[in-house]
């Protein structure tokens, strides 16, 4: 990973020599306000690269959706709770109740999207189809929004509300740790087996486990299993989709070349897998965290030209 690191920054700043000698050699050495301007938007695109993967203050990614963006994403979820509740139905009631509520749950907002979702469970198969036809940035976008979705379900397994798992998707990873460190301090200051229960109740048998592969407990089974679920989803969309995309040099203010863009291919798969992993062996929240908006999002960035947002 750190020789890829460093074999970007590398690419960056030879292209900014590449475009200093260009300018003076063989175009027109009066426009130098025009070349300011391009090797200035290598600099911030090294910035960039020089600031997500490695750096301890990481921040969450908001990108633009599309109207296929938010609509495609709701039918991948729709169709992963669906399978967990049919999975479910006869071994475990508990989580077969919650993934058929959160199934349910989606198919209103998709139903409210668009006139021809109709109440058979198998609409969302020509869904499937129509999916294919897609442009790259949609299907990069469904990918994006499937690993926040991973996270948020991977906080609310390990025992976070609602709100404090939603929130997972706009937080520094210094923020997370520091939120760790004040749980852990918490948790210390516990005298008794009643207030410990008061802090974190668990719920019946048939809807916690408790995983102490990794260093997070899982509490919440059909989260765990929401998350898992999404893992798998997001790897073979990846795989069917993204992995052999034909890529070209961007345009516009911070043009990105082919070849980054492919080496940004090939670190997404890597991190789609690393996140596989981590949920397999209960990682840390904060580092599903990091795999997410550090290996992720910024490769889906950088392969696919997505627009974050500045909020």
């Amino acid at each position: 990973m750190i020789v890829r690191y460093l074999i970007r920054i590398i690419v960056i700043l030879n292209l900014c020599i590449q475009t200093i000698i260009a300018y003076f050699l063989f175009g027109n050495t009066h426009r130098y306000p025009d070349m300011k301007l391009v090797i200035g938007a290598y600099i911030i695109l090294l910035g960039i690269i020089m600031a997500l993967p490695y750096n301890n203050i990481l921040y969450a990614h908001n990108f633009y959706q599309n109207d296929n963006s938010v609509f495609y994403t709701l039918i991948k979820q729709f169709e992963i709770e669906n399978n967990l509740a049919s999975k479910n139905q006869l071994s475990n009631l508990s989580s077969f109740s919650i993934h058929k509520g959160m199934a349910d749950e989606f198919f209103h907002k998709l139903a409210a999207l668009r006139k021809d979702v109709t109440e058979n469970s198998t609409f969302s198969n020509q869904y499937d189809d129509a999916f294919s036809d897609l442009n790259l940035t949609t299907k990069a976008l469904v990918s994006a929004n499937l690993a926040d979705e991973v996270l948020r379900e991977y906080g609310l397994s390990i025992g976070l509300d609602s709100k404090m798992a939603s929130a997972l998707l706009n937080m520094s990873v210094g923020m997370i740790m520091k939120m760790n460190e004040t749980s852990s301090m918490n948790m210390s200051n516990v005298t008794n087996k009643h207030d410990m229960e008061k802090i974190s109740p668990l719920v019946d048998n048939q809807s916690s486990m408790e995983l102490t592969k990794g260093s997070d407990v899982i509490k919440n089974l059909a989260n765990y299993e929401t998350s898992a679920a999404l893992a798998k989803s997001l790897k073979t969309l990846f795989t069917n989709y993204l992995q052999g995309a034909k890529l070209e040099e961007s345009a516009g203010l911070m043009p990105i070349p082919t070849e980054m863009k492919m080496n940004a291919i090939s670190e997404l798969g890597q991190g789609i897998d690393n996140l596989v992993i981590a949920l397999n062996r209960n990682a840390p929240v904060q580092e599903v965290y990091s795999i997410v908006h550090g290996q992720i999002h910024p490769n889906l960035f950088l392969a696919f030209s997505l627009k974050l947002k500045s909020d």
